[in-house]
């Protein structure tokens, strides 16, 4: 059984994972529960070896980087495979490199979903220069995705491969504090990721520096994703022209967490850099509204379960609240305390239930002096009821 952060005195029995994301439980219908939260572990973002060979369907999350020297090809039927568990919705960043040779070999990436249907492919470019093959893909079924690495030429191919999540905001995204440079190396495959919640009514400027004689032929690259998973924006230094800085500006559409990656343009040369992200005009406030609570509603029919995937973020100590609403029921989920969770963080939950139609869920997060500060109501359909 996977390991939770408890936050609470009072334990309640969990059913058995079945994707390695989602933290489950069975929530009984009695107030004993009362007083519970859990927070999801965060994936611990680095640089990695591949494991020695034959090594299939290796785990890899969000932040993760695998570059070393048993990440190595030699024959187009050389297969190395990494698998990672995703939400529908999300959006997913997948790098493959190459780390070493160039014309004619070529790596290449392909993305099988949980049912093993090809959902991309494709091969970098070595005869144009490009070493790299990089895919942003929205994914549309909840479960066990599979990144595979091949190249087609036979010959060793030393690589490197990351995966980084776009939207919602990945748990290794590191805090940035507006008008505060960030500084650190890139390495071959990395996109490292900085977050901070942005308001409508503030404009934005990124701003990102080669440093430490970093230059020609690697190049500083910056984007931005709005909390709704679209591009803010997004740039590259020139530095065979002596540019060596790159900005953008951008106004969020909507209050929420910003993401902003850094990485070398190709990906597979490195680069020390410079980052900061400033308030341009407007009100930037101290970066964060007062309450964040979003929930996307999922049904899993073959094992009868509801997942709410609910991000949660609050900037002084409050009570959330749930209740499952369906047929004529209306069901009390947990009410607990929530510390101050800055920036806001996704916190899935399960709950055991049979089709019944369309139903409800709703959440509200809560103060002594402002009563309801968010709320939060969705629906979802779980098929005829029996």
């Amino acid at each position: 059984m996977p390991k939770w952060e408890i936050l609470a005195k009072i334990t309640i029995p969990f059913k058995e994972n079945v994707m390695r994301v989602s933290t489950k439980f069975m929530l009984p219908l009695t107030p004993v529960l009362l007083g519970l939260l859990f927070v999801p572990h965060a994936a611990l973002a680095g640089v990695a070896n591949c494991p020695i060979e034959p090594a299939a369907n290796v785990p890899i999350t969000s932040g993760d980087v695998f570059a070393g020297t048993n990440c190595v090809l030699s024959t187009p039927g050389d297969v190395d495979s990494f698998r990672f568990s995703a939400t529908s919705g999300d959006i997913y960043q997948l790098v493959a490199v190459m780390a070493s040779s160039g014309y004619p070999q070529n790596i290449c990436l392909q993305l099988l979903d949980p049912t093993s249907t090809q959902i991309f492919y494709g091969c970098s470019n070595s005869f144009a220069g490009v070493a790299s093959v990089v895919a942003v893909q929205q994914l549309t079924v909840s479960g066990l995705y599979t990144m595979v690495v091949t190249e087609v030429e036979t010959g060793t191919l030393s690589y490197g491969t990351s995966l980084e999540r776009l939207h919602p905001v990945p748990p290794d995204a590191q805090q940035l504090t507006l008008g505060t440079a960030v500084s650190g190396q890139i390495p071959l495959a990395d996109s490292p990721a900085f977050t901070f919640e942005g308001l409508t009514t503030g404009n934005y400027g990124a701003s990102a520096t080669m440093t430490g004689g970093s230059g020609y032929p690697a190049n500083l690259c910056i984007v931005a994703y709005f909390p709704n998973g679209t591009t803010a924006g997004s740039g590259c230094t020139n530095s065979f022209a002596g540019v060596l800085t790159v900005k953008i500006n951008f106004t969020p559409p909507q209050n929420g967490a910003v993401l902003v990656l850094v990485y070398e343009a190709g990906y597979n040369l490195t680069t020390s850099y410079t980052m900061t992200v400033s308030c341009l005009s407007g009100k930037c406030g101290s970066g964060y509204p007062p309450c964040t609570l979003t929930d996307k509603l999922q049904y899993d029919a073959a094992s009868g379960t509801l997942m709410m995937n609910f991000t949660v973020g609050t900037n002084s100590a409050a009570t959330w609240n749930a209740w499952l609403t369906y047929q004529n029921s209306m069901v009390p989920l947990f009410s607990v305390s929530q510390q101050k969770t800055v920036p806001p963080v996704p916190i899935p939950q399960e709950y055991p239930l049979t089709a019944e139609g369309i139903v409800g869920v709703l959440s509200t997060l809560t103060t002594p002096t402002k009563g309801i500060s968010c709320s939060s109501w969705v629906q979802t359909n779980t098929g005829t009821a029996p």
